[in-house]
């Protein structure tokens, strides 16, 4: 044999070596097919909220492990708050006198959207890669700062203080007239 043939040979029993592997092996996929078993996918466990309440008059949600610093060397604002977040991102809460016309004025240059802060008219804007909402109250600007903040101004509510009930009056009714007793 002439070492043509032999290549030749070689090659020949090369491929219908491959092809019977190939035959082999595919049958043996068709009969273990794989079952249909739903996706897993993973659940995000839900995430503790827990309530801010302020004496500056409002209050607001935010997911537990969250660290506050209210800021108690602040005497200037009603307000401060710096939340640092689970994620490490901060948001930063301030309640200061206002001193702005409104709050077009409060915008200048910049952009804003509007938006409202718990039913009160706000503007939003974005800068530095942060979200800002800002919000006349009673002549207080209060404004939200944050990348992460729309939990917050979804959760947030002014609390107003309640009128003092109104005195209880009752008559007496003697001899002498009638006199008017508060309680």
């Amino acid at each position: 044999m002439s070492s043509k043939q032999i290549l030749v040979a070689v090659t020949l029993f090369a491929l219908i070596g491959g092809a019977a592997i190939y035959l082999i092996s595919g049958r043996d996929r068709e009969t273990q097919k794989p079952t249909n078993s739903p996706a897993l996918t993973p659940t995000a466990t839900p995430v503790k909220m827990l309530t801010w309440t302020d004496e500056a008059g409002f209050s607001f949600q935010y997911p537990e492990g969250t660290g506050i610093d209210n800021h108690p060397e602040d005497k200037k604002n009603y307000a401060n708050l710096t939340l640092t977040l689970n994620s490490k991102e901060t948001v930063q809460i301030i309640m200061a006198d206002n001193t702005y016309k409104n709050l077009g004025d409060w915008v200048g240059e910049n952009s804003a959207l509007d938006t409202t802060l718990d039913s009160c008219p706000a503007k939003k804007i974005l800068k530095d890669d942060l979200e800002t909402i800002a919000c006349i109250d009673n002549d207080v600007l209060v404004t939200i700062t944050g990348r992460d903040i729309a939990g917050i101004v979804k959760s947030w509510v002014f609390i107003y203080p309640s009128p003092a009930p109104a005195a209880k009056s009752a008559t007496i009714n003697n001899n002498d007239g009638d006199v008017l007793e508060e309680e």
